[in-house]
């Protein structure tokens, strides 16, 4: 395990701030794409009609914590943790919320507290395993 952080530890920052704006810009992507049952509907479409409630739930959980893990992991080179803490977390909570509240506007596609929650509580994962990890 030692040796796989110092590994995770020695990517430079500019890899690191590329695969977590990467990331953000899948989650993005999946958070906007509109959800309207026609021909010739978007992978996103069938992935979400054959995906169950319970999984959609977990996988908030997950996407947050990961999102949180990453941005923690792209802030390394900030010296004050507290700092790479508020910033990671905040980020990770105000794109989830923000989403959400965008959401309501897609078609097809709404969001909820619920879901705000979620992300949150997947977010606070996150930088509990990061700060466990780091």
């Amino acid at each position: 395990m030692t040796r796989a952080l110092a590994l995770i530890s020695a990517v430079p920052v500019a890899i690191r701030w590329l695969a977590t704006i990467v990331f953000v810009v899948l989650i993005v992507t999946l958070s906007i794409t509109p959800d309207r049952g026609q021909a010739g509907d978007t992978v996103f479409h069938w992935l979400v009609t054959n995906t169950g409630t319970l999984l959609q739930k977990i996988l908030h959980v997950l996407v947050y914590a990961t999102l949180t893990g990453m941005l923690f992991w792209a802030l390394e080179s900030i010296a004050t943790r507290r700092l790479r803490i508020v910033l990671a977390l905040g980020g990770a909570v105000l794109l989830g919320a923000a989403l959400e509240w965008f959401q309501l506007r897609v078609p097809g596609r709404f969001g909820s507290i619920g879901d705000i929650l979620l992300n949150a509580g997947g977010a606070i994962l996150g930088l509990v395993v990061a700060l466990l990890l780091m």
